[in-house]
């Protein structure tokens, strides 16, 4: 059950990005991010009066408020990623959320890489390097440049290293609460937070926000994806340890890589789902 719902968590996780993607092509990131949040508000409202509702102490708030500031640092910066950059050669970069998460226990906790582990970073690096193999032509090291002359991508390694982070402080919010009422409680609060962002942020910036019919569908469709890939995340969650649920989830840098082919019509998509799936394989070695 925990795979099944994992993979449905990867399809809406990348369906969310492209839908986002969209939007902002015409409006300001940050702000649209906002109001994706803001439209999921009701129905976390509805979510939670029907939720089972279990004691939440100190530590849970704890955790929370030591994982807001380093949440929406993760989302400002996805967004910011997607927008400037290829969806298909920016969101594979999240298959590196794994490697941060062990390179981080062997710094700090000295836990030991074994062959296999060693192996699927190897993998997840190959993966990386494949996803601009089409300027190989121009010199064996053109991919490696790419990744870092090329902004969307600098960011969302940022992002993936962010969120080896969250998704451990995650899974803490989801054992001190529920798999339920966690989002429920977090979100919400993370959209206060986010508020407050905005509101600086709209003080700085004159923003002109388009949002006809057809976007504004968008928008609704987008929140929805959101709303059930965050549920099926902290139920997978929930049943499984942290990196076996990543792994399965990373399936989205397949799904991404699609999207950009069949939405945004990008190009050399072949080797970036060349790319995106050796990534992917990298990952589930690096679990099994």
């Amino acid at each position: 059950m925990w795979f099944t719902l994992s993979l449905f968590c990867a399809f809406f996780t990348a369906t969310t990005a492209a839908l986002t993607k969209i939007l902002i092509k015409d409006n300001d990131e940050f702000l649209i991010g906002w109001l994706r949040y803001l439209i999921c508000l009701p129905l976390f409202a509805i979510l939670f009066v029907i939720a089972p509702k279990p004691r939440l102490d100190f530590a849970f708030w704890k955790n929370v408020f030591i994982l807001l500031p380093l949440e929406l640092g993760a989302f400002l910066l996805f967004l910011k990623s997607i927008k400037i950059s290829p969806l298909s050669l920016t969101f594979p970069f999240l298959g590196l959320t794994p490697v941060f998460s062990i390179l981080a226990a062997y710094l700090f906790l000295g836990e030991r890489v074994n062959h296999q582990g060693v192996a699927g970073i190897m993998l997840i690096a190959i993966g990386a390097y494949l996803l601009n193999a089409d300027l190989i032509k121009k010199g064996v090291l053109e991919p490696i440049k790419k990744v870092y002359t090329e902004k969307g991508s600098m960011l969302m390694i940022m992002v993936a290293f962010i969120y080896s982070i969250t998704s451990i402080l995650g899974k803490k919010g989801v054992l001190l609460s529920s798999p339920t009422l966690f989002p429920l409680v977090y979100y919400p609060i993370f959209l206060v937070v986010y508020t407050i962002f905005i509101f600086f942020w709209l003080k700085r910036n004159n923003l002109n926000l388009k949002l006809n019919k057809f976007y504004f569908l968008i928008l609704i469709l987008s929140s929805l994806s959101f709303v059930l890939g965050i549920m099926f995340h902290f139920k997978a969650i929930s049943m499984i340890e942290v990196p076996y649920m990543i792994s399965v989830k990373r399936m989205s840098l397949l799904f991404s890589v699609l999207y950009g082919a069949i939405i945004f019509k990008e190009k050399n998509i072949r080797y970036r789902l060349i790319g995106a799936s050796v990534m992917v394989a990298g990952v589930l070695v690096l679990v099994m």
